[in-house]
């Protein structure tokens, strides 16, 4: 017994020295963090309203500034980096590209190639060591005290459209190669046209320096540099073996293309223009082009093979939804397939016909009639005033009015209004306006339907419906006040966006009144409660004086304006919708409008230097 006795006095004291320093370790622990804890509060509220120290936005240093001042210079700084755009020089010309497309005569053909979000890029940077916790705000606080941090800016890039634009502006600067070819004339004798040397711009490291430039807001200029390329095929390897099949393919093919029960006969005096020569495997094979394959698909069989899929249409009639589109499967002729199938059929498969390839597209509401859609009032209503709008713009804003005009949404459908307009162009009944590239001015279709944009955007928020996708115009235009509550759309990009959440159908109805566009939503109400405040307008920035661009194709002296002059400013509003279960959403919607010079063609003044003729006096 007295051994067993023992045991609990032998542990006992341990135990409690072990408790003690323990007791001990815990409170200098919570001594610590309270002492770090209160000291990263201590040193957020010195630094309350103001960034932190050693922090950098697209490395230029802000430590201690406000936010506010900071997102109006850093804006202001963008605003100029688009305007001047990007220099690219070659040999002894210079090129600029502007990022910000000009204002035309209508201000829904401008977008820009990059887009800035000044006001996200100054967030990012102010929320550091900030609104995360106690711990993980010490911890980024610390970090940025040590090692410091740059925010880099915030934008979206337009790289494909980047990448045309570039090749557009540096097309009469390099010169294609050219393989040695066959030139056959209408009497079908054959001439071997020798190749030719080379030149191409290096575009993947052209974009990598131009990306470089954006994202330092640096217009400093960028040098173009060539690229040899030489031909594969050359005029001493044309044997005469290759000249003679390349006769007797002539004579001896003839090329029909059909789709169904449709044919298309190919003339020879078509097809020859088409054979070239290849190297294959390392010998000189005969081939079809393939670009001019799909040149003569596109303007031959696509205008008579295509059609567009159209949803089928609706109105009311007495409470009513009638049908009064029918719906309809859309068919696009796919180029390049048909274009390889062609090229196969005729010189692989021996064969003396190609089937073109035909891709379907379904439409959305296909239906013949629907009889109760439980559509019954109005859900939502946008307007626009386009009043002052010259007549094709006002021709374009009835044309897509009525492309829209009796559209139905799906319940869980996201709404894409780029979608749902189709094509742009003289076909679908649009009219151009005219734009200015450069020093010439050209036509270009889409003009007006930014106030289809804006006024449907205007719609879905009355209706309560969420946005998930909206862009403000560049420029702040009368067509669209107030400002701020615009929806740009450019096909394929921007595009405007919503979700039909009411768990019934969405009717769209427009209505064109003088110089007022409508477009009602009708569906189902569910009892949700859609508010917006008023649009603030703010940072308004004069557009300055008017730049003028010399053109050759004004007599000297005379002005042309195609571009008007518009103020830069700041807008924003809230928009709540409160849904009957008490759920909250809530979003602001800011928008910056560029300030932009009014820009004008002048016609080049003869120099003083340039000889003058003068007829010789009649005696």
């Amino acid at each position: 017994m007295s051994q067993a006795q023992a045991k609990p006095t032998n542990i006992k004291l341990p135990l409690a020295n072990f408790m003690k320093w323990l007791l001990y370790l815990v409170t200098i622990f919570l001594v610590s963090l309270t002492v770090i804890f209160g000291s990263s509060f201590i040193y957020a509220q010195s630094f309350a309203g103001r960034f932190f120290p050693r922090i950098k936005i697209n490395g230029q240093n802000v430590a201690n500034f406000k936010p506010e001042p900071t997102v109006k210079a850093l804006q202001e700084q963008i605003d100029d980096f688009l305007a001047n755009g990007l220099t690219y020089v070659f040999e002894n010309q210079t090129i600029n590209v502007p990022l910000a497309a000009p204002p035309s005569a209508d201000v829904d053909l401008s977008y820009n190639l990059a887009t800035f979000n000044a006001q996200q890029t100054i967030d990012q940077a102010y929320t550091i060591g900030r609104n995360n916790g106690y711990y993980k705000n010490f911890l980024s606080q610390a970090k940025v005290l040590l090692f410091g941090a740059n925010v880099p800016l915030a934008y979206e890039f337009n790289r494909e459209q980047f990448l045309k634009t570039l090749k557009d502006n540096f097309a009469n600067l390099a010169q294609a190669k050219a393989e040695a070819r066959p030139l056959i004339d209408k009497n079908l004798k054959i001439d071997i046209l020798p190749e030719q040397s080379g030149t191409v711009f290096d575009y993947p490291a052209i974009l990598k320096q131009s990306l470089a430039r954006i994202n330092s807001l640096n217009s400093e200029p960028i040098a173009l540099k060539e690229i040899k390329e030489e031909p594969v095929v050359k005029k001493s390897e044309i044997t005469p073996e290759l000249i003679e099949r390349l006769k007797n393919l002539i004579k001896e093919k003839s090329l029909t293309l059909t789709y169904q029960k449709e044919e298309w006969p190919v003339a020879q005096d078509i097809l020859k223009d088409w054979l070239v020569f290849v190297k294959e495997e390392g010998q000189i094979a005969i081939s079809l082009n393939p670009a001019m394959i799909a040149s003569y698909l596109e303007k031959e069989l696509a205008p008579q093979i295509n059609r567009p899929a159209l949803d089928a249409k609706f109105s009311l009639k007495n409470g009513r939804v009638t049908e009064f589109q029918g719906g309809q499967d859309g068919l696009t002729l796919n180029i390049q397939a048909s274009a390889e199938k062609t090229k196969q059929a005729l010189l692989k498969e021996n064969q003396a016909q190609a089937e073109m390839i035909v891709g379907e597209t379904k439409a959305k509401i296909g239906v013949g009639s629907i009889n109760d859609l439980g559509i019954a009032e109005i859900i939502g209503t946008g307007r626009s005033n386009f009043k002052g709008s010259p007549n094709n713009r006002r021709h374009n804003i009835k044309v897509g009015a009525d492309a829209l005009n009796g559209i139905l949404i799906k319940p869980g459908e996201t709404f894409s209004l780029v979608e749902a307009l189709g094509e742009i162009d003289a076909l679908h009944g649009y009219l151009p306006e005219l734009v200015i590239k450069g020093d010439r001015t050209i036509p270009e279709y889409g003009g007006g339907l930014c106030q289809i944009g804006t006024t449907v955007f205007r719609a879905a928020l009355a209706a309560g419906l969420p946005i998930v996708e909206r862009k403000n115009h560049s420029y702040r235009v009368v067509y669209y006040e107030p400002a701020g509550k615009d929806a740009t759309i450019y096909n394929p990009k921007p595009d405007f966006k919503f979700l039909n959440d009411t768990g019934h159908y969405i009717l769209i109805q427009s209505r064109l009144n003088g110089d007022e566009l409508s477009f009602d939503f009708w569906g189902a109400k569910d009892g949700r409660l859609a508010e917006q405040t008023d649009s603030v307008i703010y940072n308004i920035r004069s557009p300055g004086p008017t730049q003028y661009i010399e053109s050759e194709e004004l007599k000297p002296g005379e002005e042309k304006c195609l571009e008007k002059p518009h103020s830069g400013a700041d807008a924003y509003f809230d928009y709540k919708v409160t849904y009957p279960n008490g759920e909250i959403k809530e979003q602001r919607f800011s928008s910056h409008y560029i300030p932009w010079p009014a820009k004008c063609l002048i016609g080049k003044q003869v120099s003083a230097d340039t000889p003058t003729t003068t007829a010789p006096a009649v005696e």
